[in-house]
């Protein structure tokens, strides 16, 4: 990604479109050579609600197995059938995160509501992201702080629920934060109170001094193993390999939680402790995505 950053920037000047569709293609093509076969990788197109609502152009979209042979090159992307979506950047700016923040959101909307579960309730079924070859700032470390301050900031003002929050900022050279949700029960409160139910929204890092790509692409198989048993095993692996390392970049609590009120019900019965040290697993009651 380095070298493929530093070439199309020499070209940028001369033509940009050019140099922003190489950007696109690097990534698609990365996502084309690790994820399952099955998934269809494409580039540039716009995703379609059920109501006829399109969402602003995607530069990256991953498709579901069992998407439709004949909706692949129709460049309109039903939501039921998209796995990921992606903004494609060469630099990342403070108004390109600004602007994915809402994108996240609006996308989020676009799917049809799931029940059942807190897992179902919470997260979207569609992840979406930025992906940067680089960024503006003038450290990594800056770069670090300025995105969790854009993204937590944007998540403020465009955010309703939990699943409408951005899912990951990626920038090869430096780092991914992606977004942590956990939902459980506090458990043995002062006084008596009862247990309460609680959904924790925040960010998390991994910045080793090494690629972000490794981590973006633990990230993107455990989030579509939660979507699809098939993809786990593999999962598993990077999960186990610590492939995800994290550093805590804050997080708050929602109040309501965004579950509905059946599910809430169960969840009071269900749900394990908040932050009881237990095997991890994919657990749509009390779950981390982790």
């Amino acid at each position: 990604m380095a070298s493929e950053y530093d070439r199309i920037r020499s070209r940028a000047l001369e033509d940009p479109g050019t140099a922003g569709d190489e950007g696109e293609e690097n990534w698609a093509q990365l996502l084309r050579e690790w994820l399952p076969a099955n998934y269809e990788v494409r580039t540039k197109g716009r995703i379609l609600a059920h109501d006829g609502t399109a969402s602003r152009q995607i530069d990256v979209v991953v498709l579901r197995p069992g998407y439709p042979k004949k909706l692949l090159d129709k460049k309109l992307y039903v939501t039921s059938g998209v796995a990921a979506a992606f903004e494609c950047k060469l630099t990342l700016t403070a108004a390109h995160v600004k602007e994915a923040t809402q994108t996240a959101a609006e996308i989020a909307r676009m799917c049809a509501p799931r029940t059942g579960t807190p897992f179902r309730e919470l997260i979207s079924p569609i992840v979406y992201g930025v992906l940067a070859h680089s960024h503006v700032w003038a450290s990594a470390q800056s770069a670090v702080e300025k995105i969790n301050e854009y993204v937590t900031g944007g998540g403020r003002d465009c955010a309703a629920h939990a699943r409408e929050f951005i899912d990951l900022v990626c920038v090869a050279d430096t780092c991914i934060e992606w977004k942590s949700v956990q939902f459980g029960r506090l458990t043995n409160l002062p006084d008596g109170s009862p247990d309460q139910l609680l959904c924790l929204v925040g960010n998390d890092f991994a910045c080793t001094g090494s690629p972000a790509i490794g981590p973006l692409l633990a990230y993107l198989l455990i989030r579509l193993g939660w979507e699809d048993p098939h993809v786990r095993p593999f999962a598993e692996y990077f999960r186990l390999a610590r492939m995800l390392p994290r550093s805590f970049g804050g997080a708050a609590s929602l109040d309501p939680t965004g579950l509905s009120p059946d599910t809430e019900a169960a969840a009071r019965q269900r749900s394990g402790a908040l932050f009881e040290d237990r095997p991890w697993a994919w657990d749509e009651w009390a779950f981390s995505l982790e």
